[in-house]
C-alpha cells in the first residue's frame, strides 16, 4: 500500500501518535476515523495493526480493484439499514475482536463526509456499544481536511502532496456502562474533531 501511495500516487503520510498503536498490537482493539473519501483506506493503511479489518459499505464490494483487495483482505461488509445485515455485522465483528483477536476499524460517522471545513458529522453508536459488549480499547484517529486535495466532484487531485494523521491516545472501556457510551461518543467526536482542525491548520501553514 505505502508504494502505491508513494510512487503510484506521489502522496506521502505523516504520522502522529503511533506509539499510540503498540496497544492495538497487544489486544484487539476498536479504530475509530473520520471519513472522507475512498482514500483514506489508502492513508488510514499505513497505521492499522498487523491484525486489523475494516467495514465498509457493501458498495464497496462490488467496486473493481478496491473490491477485489478488500475481499482478499477478509473485511467486513454491511448494508446500510437493513437490519439483518446490520445484526449479521454485528456478531462477525464480536467474533474477530473476541476470538481471532482482530482489530475492527470504524467511521462512526456512517457514510463519507467530504466537508469542505472538515466538519464532522454526528457519530453513531455502533462501534461503542462494540466496545461496551467486548471491553476492547477505542483507538481515535483523526485524518486532516483533504477537501483542498481531493475532490471527486471537482475532479481535483493533488500529486505530491502530505496527508497528516494523528493516533489519539486509546480510550479504555473496561468500566463502561450502557449509560456512559452517549458521553463517550460526544467525547470521542470532540477529541477527532480537534485533532483534525489542528492537522489542517498545520497543512495549511505549510508547516
Amino acid at each position: 500500500m505505502r508504494i502505491l501511495t508513494e510512487h503510484v500516487l506521489g502522496i506521502s503520510v505523516d504520522i502522529d501518535g503511533a506509539e499510540n498503536l503498540f496497544r492495538a498490537n497487544d489486544r484487539a482493539c476498536i479504530i475509530v476515523a473520520n471519513h472522507q473519501s475512498l482514500l483514506d483506506i489508502i492513508w488510514l493503511a499505513w497505521v492499522f495493526p498487523r491484525r486489523a479489518v475494516i467495514v465498509a459499505n457493501m458498495f464497496l464490494r462490488r467496486l473493481p480493484v478496491l473490491g477485489w483487495f478488500m475481499r482478499l483482505g477478509g473485511n467486513l461488509f454491511v448494508q446500510q439499514g437493513d437490519k439483518a445485515s446490520v445484526a449479521a455485522l454485528f456478531e462477525r465483528s464480536l467474533h474477530h475482536l473476541e476470538h481471532q483477536r482482530t482489530s475492527i476499524v470504524m467511521f462512526p460517522e456512517g457514510r463519507r463526509n467530504p466537508s469542505e471545513t472538515g466538519t464532522l458529522l454526528d457519530f453513531k453508536k455502533g462501534a461503542f456499544f462494540l466496545a461496551y459488549c467486548t471491553r476492547a480499547p477505542i483507538i481515535p484517529i483523526a485524518v486532516q481536511c483533504t477537501y483542498p486535495l481531493f475532490s471527486w466532484s471537482l475532479l481535483r487531485f493533488r500529486r505530491n502532496c502530505v496527508i497528516r494523521v494523528r493516533i489519539l491516545t486509546p480510550i479504555a472501556t473496561d468500566t463502561l456502562t450502557e449509560d456512559a457510551i452517549p458521553a463517550l461518543i460526544a467525547g470521542t467526536r470532540t477529541d477527532i474533531q480537534m485533532a483534525c482542525n489542528a492537522l489542517s491548520a498545520v497543512a495549511q501553514s505549510g508547516t
